[in-house]
């Protein structure tokens, strides 16, 4: 069974990394939402820790190694074409960079800095323009509708 058509959601996990007002975004490779930009981050693997698979994920999509913060944010992303085609619940995680260069990696078709004001006007998930909007007005709140 693939994440297609799943038969329930799977957990997925990001980074939200901020640094000097920008905040790291990558390029999406593979579906949902192949090329449009979002936080590094990926599913986590069966006996993965959050914290494990994050760090792992951030490192094959960007080459950095990071230290993992409090929670973001949750949200949930549901993609339907008649049928469930994804389900995904997302435990965002704020995170620091320990070492490391930036550079695309795997499930990445690049990665950049973006300052907030930056991610209005690109092609971002929509979750992502939502979250740098909370951050710019300082909104609480942990649960991303």
């Amino acid at each position: 069974m693939g994440r297609k058509y799943p038969d329930y959601p799977y957990v997925g996990t990001g980074a939200v990394i901020i640094d000097d007002g920008k905040i790291l975004l990558v390029k999406r490779a593979n579906e949902p939402n192949r090329g449009f930009w979002s936080v590094p981050g990926g599913v986590v693997r069966l006996g993965e820790t959050l914290h494990s698979a994050l760090i792992r994920e951030v490192k094959e999509e960007t080459g950095l190694d990071i230290e993992v913060k409090d929670i973001a944010c949750v949200s949930e992303e549901i993609f339907r074409n008649g049928d469930i085609k994804f389900h995904y619940i997302i435990i965002d995680f704020f995170a620091e960079v320990k070492s490391g260069e930036l550079k695309a990696g795997s499930d990445a078709m690049d990665a950049k800095w973006f300052t907030f004001d930056e991610v209005e006007r690109i092609q971002a998930v929509e979750f992502i323009k939502k979250f740098v909007r909370r951050l710019k007005n300082k909104e609480e709140g942990i649960f991303l509708k």
